[in-house]
């Protein structure tokens, strides 16, 4: 049934302002351009400065897909060489981000050509955000609903963050995924409708597991409808085309050799097996559709724990989830430390501004869906309570690891735009203006309106450095705080270019952006499945000069870099007063390192043979 709260017998007024506030594809253009345009001033930085470290390395591994490397090769092989495990990332978004620099590069130089993917890529996704967006309130909350679900997309600065110029990284496209299944999911019940649902599932699962329990949702929503409405079409065409869709994504971006092989963040055999084993069990069951609501619902529990076991024979580790398989030693000299995966009050501890603002949207949000709760149409649509529940998991994972209140924010949003279409359909029903509702609604939910306002109003001592930061700067595993964009810019790193290549050992958010500047290797970057290089460059940088000197010479190291502004170095510096990082900081060079680089704020040290040292040292006292 399709939802939609506003009186059909209510006659449109001939506001002015009619035509903007209701759904118009001039005015979401209008937002769309505006965007763009308050964005444009970072043309100059693009390809230079990058959001986070992910961005740096999304652009790498374009760089080598161009190049040559195959489609199925997601091995970094510069990353914490000799590379035994691929990326976990997708080249189905590698893929349009190269197609725009290879267009580019027919007209403008090839480091135009980047800026100019890094700049559209992320705005184009822009748009399918927004269409999803305003539908998704339009059809809950009627047509006054659209304005606010644009403006409040463009202005909740969690949310654009991922969108704006340079940002090349997955998570805007899994943002426009789970809306656009969210869209599905509001159609009427249907065969349609559930090859949807099942084809937006698949390809989200092979882009990333981030969005996976809304993946979850969708197939709680198909097995749903079976079992109270004892309607098996939807269900039969929803496990069908899960279980075909999710094999034909395995052998789209998969090489032979990997289809048996479990994984737990990314699409492999456990996840192929649980969408096989779940999709082909319920479209079978559907198919002969049992008499009786309690067997039916016997029978899905049967199914999904045949699938939960299915899922766990590839790799049982990923019953953990999927950071199931990361050692308890990378944990805790890395990953707990990396801001996006922190809860939420460690967050707000930090950026006490930043971290009401990125809570307010979910509380709003909560507030809206038990308003809309009461309207009995809506109350009635399980797709609305996919909504909800999709709003509430997200704020309390978000809660836990601040990144996920992204999601939050986005479902929050549509919702409280519904209840604002909601609200001025009633009013205009009552004979009021529409508009002036529209207009009052949407400016006191803005985002951007509470954090003008907490800016000004918060205690001088909660206006730290980062304030102006939204929890979505540190989307990437190991984003870089602000204070450190000298460390990660691209230019400041010419002179390490230079030298020739070799592996150069540096603290963890740095590996990145040296791949991305220079020619060299490294021995870690901030990404879960390099955890032999993790464990190593921890020991290099953290240990005093022998244990660190010990490590650099079993993994051949040429190079050792820091960046002397880097918060990182500093705290370790403060932790570690007697590590290798620490002496370099404060220029108490060993004997076995020579400066070869130390203008600006990156310094680079090339390793001495042991051998040599010992040479020189005889010969000295020879004299």
């Amino acid at each position: 049934m399709r939802i939609r709260t506003e009186p059909m017998s209510a006659a449109p007024r001939a506001d002015a302002l009619t035509w903007i506030l209701k759904p118009n594809p001039v005015v979401l253009a209008a937002i769309w351009l505006f965007v763009v345009a308050h964005f444009a001033g970072r043309w100059v930085t693009l390809g230079d400065a990058f959001n986070d470290t992910d961005d740096a390395m999304r652009l790498v591994e374009v760089r080598d897909f161009l190049a040559g490397q195959g489609w199925f090769d997601l091995h970094q092989y510069r990353l914490d060489p000799p590379a035994d495990r691929p990326m976990h990332w997708s080249r189905f978004v590698d893929l349009p981000i190269a197609l725009i620099i290879r267009l580019a590069d027919l007209f403008v130089s090839i480091d135009t050509a980047e800026k100019v993917a890094l700049h559209l890529w992320p705005t184009l996704v822009l748009i399918p955000v927004l269409v999803a967006a305003r539908r998704i309130a339009c059809r809950i909350g009627g047509d006054w609903s659209a304005l606010p679900a644009l403006y409040l997309t463009a202005t909740c600065a969690p949310v654009i963050g991922q969108f704006v110029p340079g940002r090349i990284d997955h998570h805007n496209v899994q943002i426009a995924l789970t809306l656009w299944l969210i869209v599905a999911a509001l159609e009427p019940a249907s065969r349609r409708r559930g090859v949807a649902l099942a084809m937006i599932s698949a390809v989200m699962m092979a882009v990333g597991m981030e969005t996976l329990p809304f993946v979850g949702f969708a197939a709680a929503l198909v097995a749903h409808r079976w079992i109270t409405a004892d309607d098996g079409d939807e269900a039969v065409a929803y496990g069908l085309a899960l279980a075909g869709a999710t094999l034909a994504m395995m052998v789209a971006t998969l090489p032979p050799a990997e289809w048996l092989r479990g994984a737990c963040d990314a699409l492999s055999a456990n996840y192929v097996a649980l969408a096989v084993v779940g999709g082909l069990g319920l479209a079978a069951g559907a198919r002969v559709s049992p008499d009786g609501r309690g067997v039916r619902i016997a029978y899905v529990a049967a199914i999904g724990a045949a699938a939960l076991f299915a899922f766990a024979l590839p790799q049982p580790m990923c019953l953990r989830g999927p950071f199931g398989e990361i050692l308890p030693e990378v944990r805790t000299v890395w990953l707990d430390e990396v801001t996006e995966v922190k809860p939420w009050h460690v967050f707000f501890s930090a950026h006490r501004v930043d971290g009401l603002v990125a809570l307010m949207m979910p509380i709003l949000g909560s507030a809206a869906a038990f308003r809309l709760a009461r309207e009995p149409e809506v109350r009635a649509a399980p797709a609305f309570w996919f909504l909800v529940a999709a709003l509430l998991l997200t704020t309390a994972i978000g809660l836990a690891q601040i990144r996920t209140m992204i999601y939050a924010d986005m479902f929050a949003l549509v919702l409280v735009a519904a209840v604002i279409g909601l609200l001025a359909g009633r009013s205009e029903a009552a004979g009021r203006s529409a508009t002036v509702v529209v207009l009052a609604g949407t400016v006191l939910a803005s985002s951007s309106l509470a954090t003008f306002a907490l800016g000004r109003i918060a205690p001088a001592s909660w206006k730290t450095d980062d304030a102006v930061h939204s929890a979505a700067s540190t989307a990437g595993e190991g984003a870089a705080a602000p204070a450190d964009a000298d460390c990660t810019k691209l230019s400041n790193w010419s002179a390490v270019a230079r030298l020739p290549p070799g592996l150069v050992a540096a603290e963890i958010n740095l590996g990145p952006t040296i791949l991305a500047a220079t020619a060299h290797s490294v021995v870690t970057a901030p990404y879960h499945r390099m955890q032999r290089g993790i464990l190593d460059a921890d020991r290099m940088m953290r240990s005093e000069p022998d244990a660190a000197l010990a490590a650099i010479d079993a993994r051949g190291v040429d190079l050792v870099a820091i960046c002397t502004v880097s918060r990182a170095a500093a705290v370790d510096r403060a932790s570690h007063p007697d590590s290798l990082i620490a002496r370099l900081m404060d220029g108490r060079i060993p004997a076995r390192l020579e400066e070869v680089v130390g203008d600006g704020p990156i310094r680079a040290f090339r390793i001495r043979p042991a051998t040599a040292i010992a040479e020189m040292r005889g010969s000295l006292t020879f004299r």
